[in-house]
């Protein structure tokens, strides 16, 4: 397991780190699976095609790192990784380079403005502003589908009498400050079913940290919202978070940032789902054969828990169809920074969208609903409004 802790020695051990690139190199360049994935790949094999693998050089995996987008998609797709004796995991693989590259190049004043979405609920009236003004300073190509900053902060909490379960909500950047409507419906559905729902006091997940390179503000923010997970947990709190990029980051990458065990945090559908089965929740609800097109979020695919929002949306009588079309290319900060990359990338499932005729658009993503929105000038719900609305059809 490679670390991303900037106080492991290892870290910045960069004759370990090339020598690793040149092995997994060797192995991604007689394979070829992932192509097509990101800019990354092209990249990768375009190098080892004019010098081959073992004359790659740190100036070629920083090249390299910087085309990675951190979707994990060929770590979800390898047929090498572990128990594999090749041990193949490209994925944590960029990741640590790109966070070495950073912290031996410096962080620019850009850098530190993408991952400062935690302070967003401090300044909101000036921030709303400075996104559409300041665009161009942030390096956002023209065209990309930038989210608009809520107006108000979201309702993240909310009690019930004998609850059946108690959880503590990690709200996640996008949802307090972007998406407040995903955050009120996890309270309400929640507490409709009888669990109960407390803020968490969290940092950030730091995802907008790997997106800028800042390993040591990474290690921070995962060292405190790590505590804190434990202390929730200690006084009986289960921990859910409804954006499966923060629940990747708070589980599988804090593992590599802290050198440890991951800790246990629940998707928010996969939570239900887990009462559901254990006959602590009963979902009462139709939503009458309603035509729903899916798309899988790249890092619940990461996450190996299956598709528990398809499932509970078909409970409630929804025709649910997925569309396994690649990655949205939509990250975050890199896909908004290089969207012409980003629109390559996300094209497959774009059109998809774009010619259909559901009567609803779904996916736990609301970044990959930017692109879904961009490509057909509709709304991509997340399944915990779908599963709302159908709540209120059984009232």
């Amino acid at each position: 397991m490679y670390t991303l802790n900037p106080s492991n020695p290892s870290f910045l051990d960069s004759e370990k780190l090339k020598s690793e690139f040149v092995r997994q190199a060797s192995i991604c360049h007689g394979c070829r699976l992932c192509f097509n994935y990101c800019p990354a790949f092209p990249s990768l094999f375009r190098l080892t095609d004019q010098k081959g693998p073992k004359a790659l050089t740190i100036d070629d995996l920083n090249v390299v790192a910087s085309e990675c987008f951190h979707c994990n998609m060929c770590y979800v797709n390898c047929p090498y990784t572990p128990p594999h004796e090749f041990a193949m995991d490209f994925a944590h693989l960029m990741d640590w380079a790109w966070l070495y590259h950073k912290s031996q190049s410096g962080l620019k004043l850009r850098d530190l403005l993408w991952e400062s979405l935690d302070a967003l609920p401090l300044v909101r009236p000036l921030a709303k502003g400075f996104l559409k003004a300041g665009s161009k300073f942030l390096g956002v190509e023209e065209g990309a589908p930038m989210p608009e900053v809520a107006e108000r902060e979201p309702k993240m909490e909310g009690k019930v009498e004998n609850p059946v379960a108690k959880v503590v909500l990690f709200p996640t950047c996008l949802g307090r400050n972007f998406f407040p409507d995903v955050i009120e419906d996890l309270v309400e559905v929640y507490n409709r079913l009888g669990i109960e729902v407390r803020k968490g006091e969290f940092k950030c997940c730091g995802a907008p940290m790997l997106d800028a390179g800042d390993a040591r503000r990474l290690h921070d923010n995962a060292e405190y919202n790590s505590r804190m997970i434990e202390k929730y947990q200690r006084e009986g709190y289960e921990i859910v978070t409804p954006i499966p990029t923060c629940t990747m980051m708070l589980t599988r990458e804090y593992q590599y940032v802290l050198d440890r065990e991951p800790q246990k945090v629940y998707d928010s559908m996969e939570y239900l789902l887990k009462l559901k089965k254990e006959g602590k929740v009963e979902i009462k609800g139709n939503l009458g054969g309603r035509q729903v097109l899916y798309h899988t979020p790249c890092h619940l695919k990461h996450l190996k828990v299956g598709l528990p929002g398809v499932q509970l949306m078909r409970t409630v009588n929804a025709k649910v169809v997925t569309v396994d079309k690649g990655c949205s290319g939509i990250d975050g900060g890199w896909g908004l920074r290089n969207y012409s990359k980003a629109k390559v990338v996300g094209a497959k499932m774009m059109e998809a969208f774009s010619v259909s005729d559901a009567q609803n658009f779904s996916t736990e993503c609301p970044l990959a609903g930017l692109q879904i929105r961009k490509a057909s000038g509709r709304k991509a719900e997340h399944p915990l409004r779908l599963l709302k609305e159908a709540i209120e059809n059984a009232r």
